[in-house]
C-alpha cells in the first residue's frame, strides 16, 4: 500500500487525552505500512480549530436541592447564559476544556442546562456565583447558533491580531483569553450579560 486516506476524525487540542499527531501516525504506520514510505491524507478539521474561537458564557442561576436530598440522584442544577442553541451543542459528547475567573475550590456534581433548559453536563464546581465567567473553545460554535425561545446567539467579535492591538493580550495564554474577553464584555456593555464568542479572523 502507497496511500492510505484516513479521513477526519482529529482530536481538538482542547480534548482531554486526545492522542497526539505523532501517536496517530505511529499507529498508522505500524498498521498498514512495513517499510515506513505510506503516504497519507487527512482531514484534521477540529484539530486545526478548535481554538480558532472562544465562547465567554456566565453562571445565570444556580438551584440548590434540600439538604435532605442525595446529590448523587438529584444533583444541583447550574443555569448558563448559552446551551445547546448558542455554542455549546457538543458539549455533552464532547470533553471540552475549561476555564474559569475564580481560583478552584470545592467540586461537586451539577447538571448544566443552557438558558432554555435544552444543555446538561457535569462540569461545574460547587462554588460557582452569578458573576462566574467560563471560557471554553468556540470553534464550530457559531455555525450552529439560533435565536431558540427568544434567547440571542452570543455576540460574535471578529479579531484580526496582525492589524490589532488586541495582541498586547496575549491571546495565546488561558489569562489573556480571560483578559481579553473580559475588557471586550466591558466595551459591549449592552451585550454585557450575554455570551460573547472571539473569534480569529
Amino acid at each position: 500500500m502507497e496511500l492510505a486516506n484516513i479521513g477526519g476524525g482529529w482530536a481538538g487540542i482542547s480534548t482531554k487525552d486526545a492522542p497526539s499527531f505523532t501517536d496517530y501516525n505511529k499507529t498508522t504506520m505500524d498498521a498498514f505500512s512495513s517499510d515506513g514510505k505510506l503516504t497519507m491524507m487527512t482531514e484534521p478539521g477540529r484539530a486545526l480549530i478548535s481554538r480558532a474561537g472562544w465562547l465567554q458564557i456566565h453562571v445565570i442561576n444556580i438551584s440548590q436541592p434540600s439538604l435532605n436530598t442525595d446529590l448523587s440522584t438529584n444533583p444541583r442544577r447550574v443555569y448558563l447564559s448559552a446551551g445547546t442553541h448558542h455554542g455549546l451543542k457538543e458539549g455533552s459528547k464532547i470533553s471540552f476544556e475549561w476555564h474559569t475567573c475564580h481560583p478552584p475550590g470545592t467540586t461537586g456534581p451539577c447538571v448544566l442546562h443552557g438558558p432554555t433548559c435544552d444543555s446538561d453536563d457535569i462540569i461545574l464546581g460547587k462554588d460557582a456565583n452569578g458573576n462566574e465567567k467560563i471560557y471554553c473553545p468556540a470553534a464550530y460554535g457559531p455555525s450552529y447558533c439560533t435565536s431558540f425561545n427568544g434567547v440571542p446567539p452570543p455576540k460574535v467579535i471578529y479579531v484580526n491580531y496582525e492589524q490589532s492591538m488586541i495582541d498586547r493580550y496575549l491571546i495565546s495564554s488561558i489569562p489573556g483569553i480571560m483578559r481579553l474577553l473580559t475588557a471586550l464584555a466591558k466595551e459591549y456593555k449592552r451585550v454585557a450579560r450575554q455570551s460573547l464568542c472571539l473569534m480569529n479572523n
